[in-house]
């Protein structure tokens, strides 16, 4: 971004020298423009990395009027531009790695887009990068390529739930879980996680009596999106067993398995030392979060079990784009010095988010997460003392948490997402995405640590 954008992006004259890519915060808080979001933006020309080897997260990517569902979609709902900040879609606002576009520009030099003749390639990228970043010993034969996660766990459920059968779910849990229930027309159980001691753990009682004959798969996913939870080997393994011993099907979506934060350790649920519980199971992967490639539309999944793996294969088909293939490839390939960069400073974002709403916003609770760049944050208080659920339905709104994500935009110009979108023990909560600019990030918290102080 030229310092011309800059300065349109970022009005604040007074800020601070930005530190290094991973590191500090800057000591003066920036003020995002309040322009329309569906503004067309000025994009930078594309930049390799810099000689010193560190990319630039700290200067802000502008985004709007991109048609992005994390900026415009919520610009489209408030035309007035009440809305200034999109924190809540789980998409980084980060430039994507020179290494990908170096790729997708050599390949569109060749005018031609017809049939892909192989994607052996690709399979190899992605075995050659889990088996670098996470111990996993997988054979390309094991590998379906798909066009996302969606569509490889439609396909699972339909593979193994008869229709109006049952999925068990813990949640609060990624909101399109639900989404693939209903067009695998099968119906979903949740199990509910509890807040203990400071991190969400599995109500084992529950989950056991939830497991009844109706239901035939349980989707785990790892780590726990919203609550950042990154499962350990003891909690999958009894999961799995559990789910073993009543003809479950575990489908374990582990997605966002690279953004695990120090002193934690991601365990592959394909791992696990119980062989019969890993046999048992599917999982479901893409680096469309590791390297923010969503729309790119291109994910995998496979299974230790030749047989579950023939089965779900039956309903699945894969429309694979040539550029989805080559940018994926690349980001697998040569991407792996940007991503860790990105994900220490995402980590750094993280710290930063804990310091500031334990000193700035008391009223709300934080629960520290484990991996993801997302955070689950606790604004009951907020919404009992706005009286959101009685608000919500004198306006028809379907729950107090859609009240408070429009109080909130009206309010502060930040969007998040709303906690009952993510199943039951959802109620209350918001998720926010840290993957931003840490400018970015702390101008939005400003605003909203205003707004919410005002009310409690």
């Amino acid at each position: 971004m030229s310092s011309v954008d800059r300065r349109t992006f970022i009005k604040s004259a007074g800020v601070a020298a930005v530190a290094g890519a991973a590191g500090g915060i800057a000591q003066q808080p920036a003020s995002v423009v309040a322009a329309e979001a569906t503004a067309s933006p000025q994009q930078p020309q594309h930049r390799a990395a810099p000689a010193n080897g560190r990319y630039d997260f700290d200067t802000p990517y502008d985004r709007r009027g991109s048609n992005c569902s994390r900026w415009c979609t919520p610009a489209r709902r408030y035309p007035g531009g009440e809305f200034k900040y999109g924190m809540g879609v789980a998409t980084m606002d980060f430039e994507c790695a020179p290494c990908i576009t170096e790729a997708l520009t050599e390949r569109v030099k060749h005018h031609n887009w017809g049939y892909l003749s192989s994607t052996d390639s690709l399979k190899e990228a992605i075995t050659g990068w889990v088996r670098e970043r996470h111990s996993q010993d997988l054979d390309a034969s094991m590998v379906t390529l798909s066009d996302g996660i969606y569509p490889g766990i439609i396909a699972a459920l339909r593979a193994f739930v008869p229709a109006h059968g049952k999925v068990l779910l813990n949640s609060p849990v990624y909101t399109g879980f639900y989404s693939m229930a209903r067009d695998a027309h099968v119906r979903t159980v949740d199990s509910p996680l509890q807040l203990r001691r400071g991190r969400y753990e599995i109500d084992w009682e529950d989950l056991e009596a939830k497991l009844t004959p109706e239901v035939r798969a349980m989707i785990v996913c790892n780590p726990q999106n919203p609550t950042g939870n990154v499962w350990t080997e003891e909690e999958l393994t009894r999961l799995g067993r559990l789910c073993l011993e009543r003809g479950v099907v575990v489908l374990s979506d582990e997605i966002h398995c690279d953004f695990i934060r120090p002193g934690q350790r991601y365990v592959p649920f394909s791992n696990l030392r119980d062989k019969a519980v890993v046999n048992n199971s599917l999982t479901f992967n893409s680096i469309s979060k590791t390297f923010n490639l969503a729309g790119m539309k291109n994910a995998y999944y496979y299974s230790r079990n030749p047989v579950l793996l023939e089965r779900v294969n039956r309903f699945h088909r894969a429309e694979l784009s040539t550029l989805g293939v080559v940018a994926n490839e690349a980001a697998y390939k040569e991407g792996g010095d940007w991503f860790d960069q990105a994900n220490a400073y995402i980590d750094a974002n993280h710290d930063f988010v804990e310091r500031y709403i334990k000193g700035n916003i008391p009223s709300l609770g934080y629960t520290r997460n484990e991996g993801t760049f997302m955070t689950f944050l606790d604004f009951s208080r907020v919404q009992q003392a706005l009286d959101a659920g009685k608000r919500a339905a004198a306006e028809g709104m379907d729950s107090g948490g859609d009240w408070f994500q429009d109080w909130l935009v009206r309010e502060s110009g930040v969007y998040l997402n709303v906690g009952e979108d993510y199943g039951s023990g959802g109620a209350g909560f918001m998720r926010l995405n840290v993957a931003s600019s840490r400018l970015v990030l702390q101008e939005a918290l400003d605003s909203m640590a205003a707004a919410v102080n005002r009310e409690v």
